[in-house]
């Protein structure tokens, strides 16, 4: 099977959701005779190019005029038609203008219809109404990674429940872990990441991701245990500033560590060294951190709105988390009970064997293989 695959996010200074999904999918491919053709418009890190199957990275120019995406309606379309592959995935929430080639897309969320605030109305106008109509005339089968992304897919972009399949993610193992949870948080104090005990989360500046509410709730359990610190993760630059401002307000300018995006062995250092994760986010398709933090073994608390609940099950302290006070309620129940926390570590490693790479990778080819024969 020849896939071609808009892989644009692969050439992305960072690698997060998205990216990772397509980088772990690939490597789990379960045919190595399928071939991959990656079109991307800059050059992809040869340490992201891991596949079980061929992979061939394609160099697609993009024009000026990306106002008007001419990328996606006009270069990526053109590419595939040279390149006449069997299928052509868009697994960034994007399909593309192209007839007589079967196209699938995996669509994880309809952020870009429900939250984002784009910054000029050509833009709200492409992903409110030019996008989803892309993804109802072109694409032959459509990938949600939850269920609530699918309920949110039909009702949002208007796709039909019968050409969507769910097929979720896997959990992400980190490469390298430490051999006890004091080795991790030796080389999270000797990068200067953490110093004391800590509750961690990752930061972000989208509204949606709450990072203001769980530093709100991190201020009201810092009342009640004066000893623990805090610690903000992967927050982009142009968020530092004002989470910074915020966090000197409520008071914890000693005790909150804010830091930007972290290569991969200091991110699995603040994972397991943490007493626990908090996940407060308020609209995610899947959500990885958590299993991220379970696969550690690490308690954690979540959100209970969107995917997150389908994701955690009963692995998490599911809460509220628009409100900071259930929040740090939350918080407190599992920093305060060691039992509870040790219920949710061991739960959140049974939680974690539902979701692997290979079956997701698996049940991609197979949906191709149907995509094709349609």
């Amino acid at each position: 099977m020849r896939i071609a695959v808009d892989a644009r996010v692969l050439a992305l200074k960072e690698v997060r959701g998205i990216g990772l999904y397509l980088g772990e999918l690939l490597a789990a491919w379960p045919d190595p005779d399928d071939v991959f053709l990656l079109f991307t418009p800059r050059p992809i890190p040869g340490d992201r190019l891991v596949s079980g199957a061929i992979l061939s990275s394609v160099r697609v120019p993009e024009p000026k005029g990306w106002r008007v995406r001419v990328y996606d309606w006009w270069s990526l379309p053109r590419a595939a038609r040279r390149a006449a592959p069997d299928i052509l995935w868009g697994p960034a929430n994007q399909a593309i203008p192209l007839t007589g080639i079967p196209q699938a897309v995996t669509i994880h969320d309809t952020l870009l219809q429900e939250r984002v605030r784009h910054e000029t109305l050509l833009d709200a106008f492409f992903h409110r109404a030019v996008s989803p109509a892309w993804a109802r005339r072109y694409a032959r089968r459509v990938i949600c990674v939850s269920r609530f992304a699918a309920s949110r897919v039909t009702e949002v972009i208007g796709c039909g429940p019968d050409r969507i399949r769910v097929i979720e993610n896997g959990a992400t193992l980190p490469a390298r872990s430490f051999a006890t949870r004091q080795d991790a948080r030796e080389h999270a104090r000797a990068k200067g990441l953490a110093d004391k005990p800590y509750v961690l989360a990752l930061g972000a500046e989208s509204p949606w991701k709450n990072s203001i509410g769980a530093l709100e709730a991190f201020a009201r359990v810092s009342q009640a245990m004066p000893a623990m610190e805090f610690v903000l993760a992967g927050v982009q630059p142009s968020a530092q500033g004002e989470l910074g401002s915020l966090r000197d307000a409520l008071h914890l300018t000693d005790r909150l560590r804010i830091h930007g995006f972290l290569d991969r062995l200091s991110l699995t250092a603040l994972y397991q060294g943490a007493e626990i994760f908090v996940y407060p986010s308020l609209f995610e398709g899947f959500g990885l951190p958590p299993l991220e933090a379970m696969a550690l073994s690490t308690p954690v608390a979540a959100s209970n709105a969107a995917s997150i609940p389908e994701v955690v099950g009963d692995a998490a302290e599911l809460t509220d988390a628009s409100d900071p006070a259930a929040l740090a309620a939350s918080i407190l129940r599992v920093l305060g009970d060691e039992n509870r926390a040790r219920e949710l570590a061991a739960a959140g490693k049974r939680n974690i064997e539902r979701f692997t790479w290979e079956r997701s990778a698996r049940e991609h080819r197979q949906l191709f293989e149907e995509c094709i024969a349609q």
